[in-house]
Order: C-alpha cells, then structure tokens, then sequence
C-alpha cells in the first residue's frame, strides 16, 4: 500500500454531526493513545471471535490481534464500521473520523443504521401490502452495498473516459504506474505475449499515476510492449471518482472483456474484492500477488486482498515461494485458485555468455585483486541498506558500488561509509560491462521474483544472494550462494561476509563452474520460450 497522507477537504462541505461544516480540526489524527483508545470501546469482542475462529482459538485479545495483525489483514472490527489504511484519496464527508496508528493515517467510519429505508419500506405497505411479504426479519436483515457518493458520481467524466478508446478492448489490465520496476516488467512481459498470442485489442489502464506524472515512459526499455497498446491515464479520463471502487467496477462492467488483469493496483483490487462476483460472469481476473513483505508490512496487497479476491480472482504470482504461502493460507477457498507464471528473462546467447566468462579469467587468476562488490537495486530499507552497510564496515578493504535509485539519501539510509559509492541509475542493466567485479550482492529483505538476480546471471558474475521469495525456484546451492537473514542486520552481514570469502576462496574452475549452473537454470526456467507455453497454458490459449 502507498503511504498516504491526511489530505485537506476538497469540495465537500456536508454538514457534521453537530451542524457544522467539517474543519481540517475533524482531520487531526491524535496519537497511537486515542486510536487504541477508539478500538477498544468500538472493536466487537464477540462478532471479531466470532467470525474469526483463528484468533478464538489461539486465545488471543481481540483488540492486541486487531491493532497488530488485523488492521493490515483487512478483518472487521464490528458490523457497519468501514477502516482505511494508508491512501485516503477516496475518502470524504463528516462521517470519517481520522486517527494515526505507528506512523501511519487511518480513517474509521461508523456507518448509521438503515431504520430510515425500513420506515420508508413500512409508508410504501400502505400501498402495496406485497412489499412486506419477505417478511419482518428478512427486511431488517437487508443486505447494504457503499454506492458511489454523490460527489464522486458528478465528477466522473464518463463520456471522457469512453471517448478515449478507440477500440473495445477484449483485455483489460490495470497497473498503478508506467515506470521501472519487477511488478511493471512482469506485467509488460505479460502484455507482449498475450498481443503477440492473440489478435485483439487490450487496454492498459493506469490506475494512480496521471499522464504528466508518467512523462517519458516510452523511452523505458521494459515498458517497449505497451507501446503497441492503448494505454488510458484513469485519473485523468475520469476525474474525482477515480480512486471509487464502484465506479472502476462499472466502468469493466460496461467493457465486458474476455480477461482482466489487476497488478497491484488498489482501485482493481478493491472492484474485484467488492463487485468481482458480477465482474466474474462473463471474465477471467486474475490479480497478482509477489509476496507478503515483512509481517505485511512493505507489501501489505499479498497479505489483505488475496482473501478478499480468490472467490472470484486467480492469485497469478511469479515465484513458487509465495504460491506456496497463498495455497496454505487461502486454498480452502473455492474459486479460480493460484497460479504460478515465472518471470521471463532477457537472456544472451551462449557464445556471449561464454565470452563474458572468459573476460573474468584474468581477475580470479590475480590473488592481490582490490575486492569489489556490485549492488543493484531501489536503495531503501527494505532492500536491505542496513545490511550493506554493516558489511561495508566489516570489510572495509573491499569496495561497494552501489546502482539504483536513492529513496532518501545516503547518510539517513546509513551508507556513509567511505567504502560505499553510489553510481548512479543503470539505465540499461543488459549492456552494462561488469568485468571488473568479484560478485554480485543481494540483501533484500523480501521479495517476489527479483528480475535483477535474473539479470545478473547473464553477466557471468558470482550470485551472492539473501534467501528471499522465489529464489529458490530457480538457484540451487550449486548455483549460487544463499545467505539466510539472522535476527539482526550485523548477524546477516556477517553471514554475507562468509559467503563473499567461500567465492574469494574458491578456484577460478569452481567458479566458472557455479555461474554456468546458474546461467542454465534461468534458461530452464525462464527463457521466453518456456514463460510463452505458459502464458498459453494458464491463460486458455492454443499452442502453435
């Protein structure tokens, strides 16, 4: 889930409670205090044990389970009360109340009973007695639905939004961004295949960034399929209602594609958990989840929406691992079930490959070699900054370059170590010459399919990896080496250092040995062949 903030009122001047217009006071989110204060007068002891039997079962308080599992899990605190974590975008009116909870803004809504409709059921019986047939007990128990609210309704632009198409598409696939990342490879890859598969049209909606925000997404180099394809900017085509579940859900309902495709995309995510029983009528969803993150932190989409959507929506991931997880944990509910699609890598030919080996010979055979290490990735905590600078400081003769990204700066990340260079974004990971290192480090906390470790393997460098997500659905020990994250970042850099030394140590022959392993076994697992076969198989198409 994006971190959201706590925006001011745009538009909206309903009335509060008390009679007055709703202030940026109302908004003030107060401290962890006033939320676990909240929860524990409103959270339903009874229905929360109740409806979930695991935590009864386990013995635990409800309101502990609540504020640290159930909040990110998606599970309910009584009847009629709505939470939102994270992104308020689509939040309005007096009836939220705004609260923060471990550094993140929550926002609760405690919706009123329905004894009006009842009423306004008994005047119509005196006109129809038929109406009140069902009878007492049925209509109290009245099932609800969130309609669009008046202010989102008016400011969808529908008109706008089907004026942009040129084309009824037969796919739809919905991603929040066009920019460089493992979700928005995936989902291009997915794209290539399935237009170059079959001849009709598909759509991508981007669903949170505009077309200004995406400036210069066609120059990306992973982003090339989608140029061949209607791309629409959802924010832009349909206004303030952009972020309203109903209203996305309407807008596929009137599509009708044959496929639709939501990759990590909030606003899909929430049509297909609400309306994915009527979307799944006449569609094939699929929603992809690449892990859990850290106890649902970081990636918070794998940890609350798969129950919430496999009724209705194939979980579609890229890595055995988090297969695995989703069969454990939600393959008691019946529905399309979990489907695995490898990534598919941009592999060299064997002459190459071969070519770049022989170009390391040379480095191996030195013994006095100056070390250096090669890190690439987004450069943030949860790509394991602490890590790399605790190894920095234990090998301090050794030199880290660092490539990707920088989410904050070096010294807050704690990278100032005179040993650790940042080196700037590789705009072209393929081409780059990497002949002047000893290896390639890896220290993410967590992960799907990382596409660089693919990438990496076709550079003929020794793979020095954390033992995270998918990994080890396509390495083995002979391939690579694997370093298995400790209760603390200097424990696990020292286990890094470990591993790094085993690589110095080895012979130039066991090298070369270990990194023509793991080059087989990407081609075994991932080479465009092998992710073609499968796109056809999962999604129903004929084979050449």
């Amino acid at each position: 889930m994006t971190a959201g903030r706590v925006p001011a009122l745009r538009g909206n001047t309903a009335a509060s409670p008390n009679g007055t217009a709703p202030s940026q006071v109302d908004r003030d989110p107060g401290s962890d205090a006033r939320f676990r204060a909240f929860i524990e007068d409103k959270l339903d002891r009874d229905a929360y044990l109740f409806n979930n039997p695991d935590v009864k079962a386990a013995g635990v308080d409800p309101v502990e389970h609540w504020l640290k599992w159930g909040i990110d899990e998606g599970r309910s605190i009584a009847p009629r009360t709505d939470v939102v974590i994270g992104d308020m975008d689509h939040i309005e009116g007096a009836s939220w109340q705004y609260f923060r909870w471990k550094g993140r803004p929550v926002a609760v809504r405690v919706r009123r009973p329905i004894g009006r409709i009842l009423d306004q059921i008994a005047e119509q019986a005196e006109f129809d007695l038929g109406i009140v047939a069902a009878g007492a007990k049925a209509i109290g128990n009245l099932r609800e639905f969130d309609a669009t609210d008046l202010l989102a309704r008016d400011g969808v632009h529908v008109s706008r939004i089907f004026e942009s198409l040129s084309v009824v598409p037969r796919t739809v696939v919905a991603t929040p961004f066009l920019c460089t990342g493992g979700a928005e490879k995936y989902v291009a890859d997915l794209v290539q295949t399935l237009g170059d598969s079959v001849a009709e049209p598909i759509l991508v909606v981007v669903t949170e960034a505009t077309e200004k925000e995406s400036a210069g997404w066609e120059a990306l180099n992973i982003l090339a399929p989608l140029k061949r394809h209607e791309v629409l900017f959802w924010r832009d085509a349909c206004g303030p209602g952009h972020a309203s579940a109903a209203v996305f859900a309407r807008f596929l309902n009137a599509l009708r594609p044959n496929t639709i495709i939501i990759n990590n995309s909030r606003v899909g995510l929430d049509a297909v958990a609400q309306f994915g029983r009527g979307l799944s009528q006449y569609a094939k969803i699929f929603c992809t989840f690449f892990s859990l993150g850290v106890n649902g932190i970081g990636a918070p989409y794998g940890a609350r929406f798969p129950r919430r959507t496999l009724s209705y929506a194939a979980a579609l991931t890229d890595n055995a691992r988090m297969a695995d997880t989703l069969e454990r944990m939600w393959g008691g509910i019946r529905g399309p079930g979990v489907v695995e699609l490898p990534a598919k890598a941009m592999l060299v030919d064997e002459t190459t490959f071969a070519a770049r080996l022989a170009r390391r010979a040379p480095r191996w055979a030195n013994p006095d070699r100056h070390r250096r290490w090669l890190w690439v990735s987004r450069v943030e905590p949860f790509k394991g900054t602490e890590i790399l600078a605790a190894l920095a400081q234990l090998r301090r003769s050794d030199e880290f370059d660092v490539y990707g990204p920088v989410h904050g700066s070096f010294a807050q990340l704690g990278l100032s170590a005179p040993n650790i260079h940042h080196k700037g974004v590789l705009e072209n990971v393929p081409a780059a010459d990497f002949v002047d290192y000893d290896g390639f480090i890896f220290t993410s906390l967590f992960e799907g399919m990382p596409n660089i470790v693919l990438e990496m393997s076709q550079h003929a460098l020794p793979l020095i990896l954390a033992d995270v997500g998918g990994l080890r659905g396509t390495f083995d020990d002979s391939a690579v080496k694997f370093v298995g994250h400790q209760h603390h970042a200097a424990e696990t850099a020292a286990a890094f250092s470990t591993a790094m030394d085993a690589v110095c140590g080895s012979t130039g022959a066991d090298i070369e040995r270990m990194i023509g392993t793991a080059y087989q076994q990407v081609v075994a697992r991932h080479s465009p062949a092998a992710y073609s076969q499968n796109v056809k198989t999962i999604f129903g198409l004929e084979s050449d």
